[in-house]
């Protein structure tokens, strides 16, 4: 009796979309206590909230971050590690500056550090302990970081949980159910057509390739300011850029700056007056759109290979009666 009632709440809709949700969450998770395990910190990944490093990082990028003993950390005024710790006159709050010199005293390691877009041992910050020190910066992720920063500037950082958990369940809505999927079939292929000549799906295909090649033109040439309220220490604009006008907009801190691309990552290193100082890799949202639009119409064309097969019988049986 009970294998059968469970069987049944198997079967029930509303019960299999609780169970993803509630995967979908742990797996979220998982991915963040996880990834604390592997890069060695309790904050793996942190929102840039300040200008402070400027052109390097900015405001609304995840930074991702490993821990590492501060003997691991390199230190200089032009090649030094970007680091992230925690301020020494307000413990919860943390910042990212590049590490600019190491001394081991009586007392410990002391570490003092420099936003970039500051610059200059005037304005460098007060030499801190070691024990602050959180880890190195070893990568970037571009925009991400506006909206937790955004959220988190409301008032409760809990409130970006009930929005992923709510953007789960939407997306939900689009995923075929068997009797979804049981309707389609049952029902004529003429109803499922828009104005009666195109199919929806094809529609809404190239609706998606449309904006997909959009998002990867704005990756590398577009730029847009907005109004950020969780920025520090006060609400201002904020703009992000794509590949090429994060180069050009590099180029009005620094003498020149220069571009390489990886897998799925970008990096623009700066020359300055001391040197080439290195930035950090940057994911790079253009390559991934790029390989979503080539999987999607793969896929698209994979689907409606057989349909153009049984188009091109029925133009020879129509050439037959002709």
């Amino acid at each position: 009796m009970a294998v059968a009632t469970l069987k049944q709440l198997w079967k029930n809709e509303y019960f299999q979309k609780a169970i993803m949700i509630i995967l979908m969450v742990v797996i979220v998770f998982g991915f963040w206590y996880g990834s604390q395990l592997v890069l060695n910190t309790q904050y793996p990944a942190l929102a840039v909230v300040s200008t402070s490093m400027l052109p390097t990082l900015n405001v609304g990028d995840v930074i991702i971050v490993q821990g590492l003993p501060v003997t691991q950390i390199k230190a200089n005024y032009t090649t030094g590690d970007i680091v992230v710790f925690r301020s020494p006159y307000e413990p919860d709050k943390r910042i990212v500056h590049r590490a600019v010199k190491i001394e081991n005293t009586s007392n410990g390691y002391l570490v003092t550090t420099v936003g970039d877009n500051v610059g200059g041992q005037k304005d460098q910050f007060s030499p801190w302990p070691a024990s602050l020190l959180i880890g190195k910066v070893i990568a970037r992720i571009p925009y991400v970081g506006n909206f937790p920063l955004f959220l988190n500037a409301l008032g409760n950082f809990y409130y970006f949980i009930i929005v992923i958990i709510i953007v789960i369940n939407i997306l939900l809505l689009f995923f075929d159910t068997d009797e979804k999927k049981k309707s389609i079939k049952e029902e004529p292929h003429e109803k499922r057509k828009l104005f009666g000549k195109l199919d929806i799906e094809l529609v809404f295909i190239a609706i998606l390739n449309v904006l997909i090649i959009g998002f990867m033109i704005f990756n590398l040439f577009g730029s847009f300011t907005f109004w950020q309220i969780g920025k520090e220490p006060s609400p201002g604009y904020v703009t992000i850029y794509g590949m090429f006008s994060d180069l050009h907009f590099h180029e009005i801190y620094v003498s020149k700056a220069i571009l390489s691309n990886g897998f799925l990552t970008y990096k623009i290193d700066s020359q300055v007056s001391g040197g080439i100082r290195p930035g950090v890799p940057t994911f790079s949202w253009m390559q991934v759109s790029i390989l979503i639009l080539v999987f999607l119409n793969l896929w698209m064309a994979n689907k409606y290979l057989h349909f153009a097969k049984r188009l091109k019988q029925a133009f020879k049986l129509n050439s037959i009666y002709k």
